[in-house]
């Protein structure tokens, strides 16, 4: 009797191992395969000191994601732009004059990195002028524009092209997005037709300039 009980809870025990394995692999714990950070490529101002918290999710090989927020490295390639504390919050230097940009990463175990960039400006700038290669472009053609702004404590302009907003007034014959220097007239645009192109940057607008399609 002993032994035939014996037999059935080794069997039993047996079935039990074969069911997790097959199901759970033991049970391993899910793997981290990718690291995101947010908010992508944020703007901040130094003068008056704006912070931003950033946050981290994880994605794991059974397809679930978890807040990292606390747990990951966070890192600033350039501190004296802005910092970034323990816990993900951005703080930008109060000595940063013109704009700066650093690159704000994040590591946990074996996933690759994530990182974005960060622009930093000393405040609003008190000027923004802007420029077109050509004003006179044909179809099927670009146009690079530069956007030079001159902030109230800085006297040297500085260059904010791929920071800005831009405002376009035929984003059908004209393509032009942000954090672009370089916008295409489309090759079916009627020949005389002007197309009004404005930068905005912190809450400033700069003069505007007009193409007229050649």
């Amino acid at each position: 009797m002993r032994s035939l009980r014996r037999k059935l809870l080794s069997v039993s025990t047996v079935l039990a191992l074969s069911i997790a394995v097959g199901c759970t692999g033991f049970f391993v714990n899910p793997t981290l395969s990718s690291l995101a950070i947010g908010p992508q490529t944020p703007t901040l101002t130094a003068n008056p000191v704006q912070t931003l918290q950033m946050s981290a999710t994880g994605t794991f090989s059974d397809g679930s994601t978890r807040d990292l927020t606390g747990k990951v490295l966070w890192g600033s390639a350039t501190p004296t732009c802005a910092a970034i504390s323990k816990s993900g919050l951005v703080t930008p230097l109060s000595t940063v004059t013109g704009v700066c940009t650093t690159q704000i990463s994040a590591s946990f175990s074996t996933a690759t990195p994530a990182s974005t960039m960060v622009t930093v400006t000393e405040g609003a700038p008190s000027k923004i002028l802007l420029t077109a290669s050509t004003q006179t472009p044909p179809q099927n053609s670009t146009v690079t524009f530069t956007a030079m702004a001159t902030f109230p404590n800085n006297g040297t302009p500085q260059n904010i092209t791929q920071s800005v907003t831009w405002i376009n007034s035929d984003p059908t014959d004209f393509t032009l997005t942000n954090g672009s220097t370089t916008g295409t007239i489309s090759a079916t645009v009627a020949v005389g037709t002007q197309i009004n192109v404005t930068a905005s940057f912190g809450g400033v607008n700069s003069n505007t300039v007009t193409l007229t399609v050649q």
